[in-house]
């Protein structure tokens, strides 16, 4: 199958420093983006404004019905249009959005056009959510907006063409390539464009390209968590359209099931596919034996390694993205994901990233961060305690770091920087952000000792070196770290 492939000046969020949770799959929080759902059966009740948020009811293929999607009221028609995600629609290819004058859609037939955007709308719903609740993303592009969709495409493919994503259908014509993974994957390309440097035009570059593409749809599945009857969270790509007749396109677990490597090659053709990555990605989140769920082979070292969790997996494999640069390789991503684990969480997580990268024969890097065992001092007599408090912990200092310290932008564009806090026992902090310019917001997502702050820059913003500032708030102290914000053109 070739796939063509906000929170305003101060932005608060409270932590815990050890023990924090993250969102259940599929759970909605707090939104930067502001939801409206009214009741709005025709000939019934009050008038609609024209551009009011609804919530519309689709009969979808994929996803079960009825299911609940975004749409808009605007001169008396219900169009699928997302305002609260900006820039999201979805419409026939070449043709305008689909509008009609009820806000129920589709009829659950793998053929209809309407019913395929109405799988298109509660994916990439599902998808913008997923970024922002699991990764800390503001919307699609970092910058809070997302891209529109078109479907009737009259081929077996789908792709992203840097403004829009367009969507056909199967081989046997019985469906559209818009299932919960498909839809992911599409605006995951997007997401891989819109994050980090320019990578170049490179083999490697291009096979990290569609691994990321593969993880961010199995990212979507795994948010919604979907029962078996439907496109249940797995890592198979492709497996619910049938888009050839042969099944799934891609085992991420085994990519060698589907024809494509599963190992880092240790000839010097680098892979043309995204089967490498895959693969380390589900080690990493799951290992190689996870019960319940599909056995993973090794290419080299250690035989058996146990996984951190997909979660975990997904914030690693992000904020490591965020250093793709140009001449984007497998060493620059083990490099990057190696000490994005340590930043988010430690040494342990840090040592499976380093295991999963082996097991698929990406070598070790320059540079990589290690972690050592202290090492005890000898004493013939017994330190004396120290001093607990009433629950009987003693908590270290508040400390407060941000990697990297400073950053430059494009106007329009973001970057997600890392926050790290001690002490290693619980307390309560607050974060909080300021002197971030007018037209930037800053969200940050806190996972447990640490958190993420994407910084969004709009392109209003003038040019220049700005300071902001995150401050920890503990009940015993006040902490300050700055980082350097620098928003120039890519040409200067």
């Amino acid at each position: 199958m070739n796939l063509k492939t906000t929170l305003g000046a101060a932005a608060l969020v409270t932590v815990v420093a050890m023990g924090a949770t993250t969102p259940a799959s599929g759970a909605e929080t707090t939104s930067t983006v502001s939801r409206l759902a009214t009741t709005h059966s025709t000939g019934t009740g009050g008038s609609l404004s024209s551009g009011q948020a609804l919530l519309g009811s689709g009969n979808s293929y994929f996803n079960g019905n009825p299911v609940t999607i975004q749409t808009t009221n605007s001169g008396g028609l219900y169009s699928l249009t997302d305002t609260t995600r900006p820039g999201l629609s979805c419409g026939r290819l070449n043709g305008p959005v689909f509008t009609k004058t009820t806000d129920t859609w589709g009829n659950g037939t793998g053929t209809n056009l309407e019913t395929a955007c109405v799988d298109v709308m509660f994916a990439a719903q599902k998808h913008w959510d997923m970024l922002r609740n699991w990764l800390g993303r503001n919307g699609v592009d970092g910058a809070g907006r997302s891209y529109p969709a078109s479907v009737g495409l009259t081929d077996v493919n789908a792709y992203w063409d840097g403004t829009r994503v367009v969507f056909g259908h199967n081989s046997a014509n019985t469906n559209q390539l818009t299932s919960l993974d498909l839809v992911g994957y599409h605006y995951g390309l997007a997401v891989y464009e819109k994050t980090g440097a320019y990578d170049g035009n490179g083999a490697e570059a291009q096979s990290l390209r569609l691994s990321a593409a593969d993880i961010f749809g199995t990212l979507t599945e795994h948010y919604v968590n979907h029962p078996l009857a439907l496109d249940e969270p797995d890592y198979l790509i492709g497996e619910e359209v049938n888009v050839v007749g042969a099944g799934p396109v891609m085992h991420m677990y085994d990519p060698s099931l589907t024809n494509h490597r599963s190992c880092y090659p240790l000839s010097m053709i680098p892979p043309a596919d995204g089967g490498p990555q895959d693969h380390w990605f589900y080690l990493l989140a799951e290992g190689t034996n996870p019960p319940g769920k599909p056995a993973s082979p090794v290419c080299a070292g250690p035989t058996s390694l146990t996984g951190i969790g997909i979660q975990k997996a997904a914030r690693i494999f992000y904020l490591g993205l965020q250093r793709k640069s140009l001449g984007w390789s497998y060493g620059k991503a083990r490099l990057a994901t190696v000490q994005a684990a340590k930043n988010l969480y430690g040494c342990p997580e840090m040592n499976a990233t380093k295991a999963a990268w082996a097991a698929i024969r990406v070598p070790v890097q320059a540079g990589e961060p290690t972690c050592s065992m202290p090492t005890p001092t000898p004493s013939a007599t017994p330190s004396p305690p120290s001093p607990t408090s009433p629950s009987g912990t003693s908590p270290s200092p508040l400390e407060i770091t941000v990697t990297p310290p400073s950053a430059r932008v494009s106007p329009g564009g973001s970057t997600t920087v890392q926050i790290n806090l001690s002490p290693g026992t619980a307390q309560q902090v607050t974060l909080s952000a300021s002197g971030n310019p007018a037209g930037t917001t800053v969200n940050i997502i806190s996972y447990g000792h640490s958190a993420t702050a994407t910084i969004s820059v709009s392109a209003s913003v003038p040019q220049g070196t700005y300071t902001i500032a995150f401050v920890a708030t503990s009940d015993s102290s006040t902490k300050t770290t700055y980082f350097t914000l620098t928003v120039a053109g890519g040409d200067d």
